[in-house]
């Protein structure tokens, strides 16, 4: 099988040793790699995002590439995935980030849409508080002087939200995060990210804020707990005109059964389209949902009661991922293309989406423009079939959201 790189790949890069190639795009590549040490980190494996080298030299791409890597080697949290390292040569790039079975909310929300079946309503809150509180450690980091650094994630979705076999959640792709000091920055008009998930502001190209992602985290928690769409529509324009009209059914409304007006209170304050009037910070939408689930979750453990779900969601899954994973280990990194053993599924891409350009336009009262590419040239079409990838390691499907060859951000 040839390369997704044009030119071979060195069998080391920095101190990792690199091995099977688990996926690829129009951006980068992901590898296995290993640490000499295996007891380095504390980690015997981690995924390795390599950019290619025909696009090294390319000035956008690299800057983009080092702002990822450097906001994510400040981001500590056991809810945002975690930074192992990072290095370049005169070729290649790469960032190394940990190893983690499991499956992208997105895998899981067309799994229950497939059976008409909702996410179990106190386990989409738990998710969605987990989330919640990685967002405010990024929202609120400072640099070394103690400074805001100013992060803001700008691509929450549920393609970027990782739910381990184990049961633990975790924000990825920091790929399109804003943050003070940037090198690489949108220019004007120009909007990254998922529309279907915009908050207001993004459409109006008002400056943004945190609470951008507690908009776009409101409208993955509504969709999660009633297996719908909330603003997706056919095209982009339509999209759009639908968050421009905010028309944001009640759930009690749409879901058969019980649907408690308490959660539905949290998505409607998430989901404020002025943001004065929305959380003000992740932390006070996480508490209110960590409020919600004393009252109306489950008892006992809610990570053990996601991972038994999640579980019976995909029978004998984390089985199969995990012998796949010992057998990448066992035969010392083998350079050869290792596709993991699970049913394929839709993995957005970001890094390869073209960015979406709205001309400038007053901050109300707008019609929502024409959508289109930004260069056909320098970013792939939008709309394109993907590369699918069902199963995921979290720092793979986290490089892979960044750049399985063809996938449309788009398309969900």
């Amino acid at each position: 099988m040839s390369s997704l790189l044009p030119a071979p790949l060195p069998p080391q890069l920095g101190p990792y040793v690199v091995g099977a190639k688990i996926g690829g795009g129009g951006m980068a590549t992901v590898y296995l790699g290993r640490h000499p040490d295996d007891t380095a980190q504390g980690l015997k494996l981690v995924a390795l995002k390599v950019i290619r080298d025909d696009l090294i030299a390319d000035e956008a791409y690299r800057a983009m590439f080092d702002d990822e890597a450097r906001i994510l080697s400040r981001l500590v949290h056991p809810g945002i995935i975690r930074h192992v390292g990072y290095g370049h040569s005169a070729s290649h790039a790469y960032i190394a980030m940990e190893l983690v079975l499991g499956r992208s909310l997105m895998d899981i929300w067309q799994t229950c849409d497939a059976d008409g079946t909702p996410m179990p309503i106190d386990l989409g809150a738990f998710v969605t508080m987990q989330i919640a509180e990685a967002l405010h450690h990024a929202h609120t980091l400072v640099d070394g002087d103690g400074q805001r650094t100013g992060v803001i994630h700008r691509d929450v979705n549920p393609s970027n939200i990782f739910i381990t076999y184990d049961g633990r959640v975790k924000l990825i792709d920091f790929g399109l995060a804003k943050a003070r000091g940037r090198r690489h920055e949108s220019g004007r008009g120009i909007v990254k990210g998922k529309v279907g998930y915009f908050a207001p502001e993004q459409i109006t190209q008002a400056t943004l804020d945190h609470r951008t992602d507690v908009y776009a985290l409101g409208a993955t928690l509504w969709e999660v707990t009633t297996a719908k769409r909330l603003f997706k529509r056919a095209t982009d324009v339509e999209t759009i005109r639908a968050i421009q009209a905010h028309d944001v059914p009640d759930p009690r409304t749409i879901v058969d059964g019980w649907y408690p007006e308490s959660l539905w209170k949290i998505i409607s304050c998430a989901l404020e389209s002025d943001r004065e009037n929305r959380y003000s910070t992740a932390a006070a939408m996480a508490d209110d949902l960590r409020g919600f689930l004393g009252k109306h979750g489950r008892k006992g453990d809610m990570q053990t009661a996601l991972a038994t779900w999640v579980e019976q969601l995909f029978p004998g899954e984390h089985a199969a991922q995990s012998e796949w994973l010992i057998d990448a280990v066992e035969n010392a990194l083998p350079r050869a293309t290792m596709m993991p053993p699970a049913p394929l599924a839709d993995v957005p891409e970001l890094s390869l989406t073209a960015p979406t350009k709205l001309p400038p336009m007053p901050r109300t009262g707008f019609e929502p423009p024409e959508v289109k590419p930004v260069s056909a040239a320098a970013e792939p079409p939008a709309e394109a079939p993907g590369l699918a990838v069902g199963w995921m390691i979290a720092g793979a499907l986290l490089v892979l959201a960044a750049m399985v060859a063809g996938a449309a951000a788009l398309t969900h």
